[in-house]
């Protein structure tokens, strides 16, 4: 078994499942602990990068990707997000991250479909996707699945930093 291949990263039921993968909720600690997990955030500031990783806001929500196998599920990835922010109609996405071994297979676009779906079910009409600018593999992502550059005077309070925020369609 690789080191994203747990059965047991989150242990609670899904968040919200669909076309292949669910999402498990679970600690930030589970995920920091997986190496390709990690991986995966570090590839989200930057290819290849190996700082420390970004500061997330303390009341983000962090989930495991677990792609659904015919012996159970494997992790693959993590999805980082602020439900009911910036508005209480909006929630944020600070990270969807595949590690390495399994990209390639629309892994985060799936999960960034199911994610859309399950909010849009709790009444939250826009998810904004927040990107580093040095992550050109993040950008390309965020504008192939229809998302757009949100305008600077429509970002996040305090997000003024070197991100760029985007939203499907510009205001969904």
């Amino acid at each position: 078994m690789t080191s994203t291949e747990t059965r047991g990263t989150g242990t609670r039921g899904a968040w919200t499942r669909g076309l292949g993968i669910s999402l498990v909720r679970t600690e930030a600690s589970s995920i920091l602990e997986a190496p390709a997990l990690a991986r995966a955030l570090a590839d989200g500031i930057a290819h290849g990068y190996d700082g420390p990783l970004h500061e997330y806001p303390d009341d983000a929500e962090w989930y495991v990707i677990r792609e659904a196998r015919p012996a159970g599920g494997i992790d693959v990835g993590v999805a980082v997000l602020v439900p009911r922010w910036p508005a209480p109609h909006e929630a944020a996405l600070f990270a969807v991250a595949i590690a390495p071994e399994h990209r390639g297979r629309a892994t985060a676009s799936k999960a960034l479909l199911v994610i859309e779906r399950r909010l849009r079910r709790e009444g939250i009409a826009r998810l904004l996707a927040r990107v580093p600018r040095t992550n050109g593999r993040g950008l390309y992502f965020m504008l192939r699945v229809g998302y757009t550059p949100v305008p600077p005077s429509d970002t996040p309070p305090g997000e003024d930093g070197d991100v760029t925020w985007f939203a499907r369609g510009g205001r969904n």
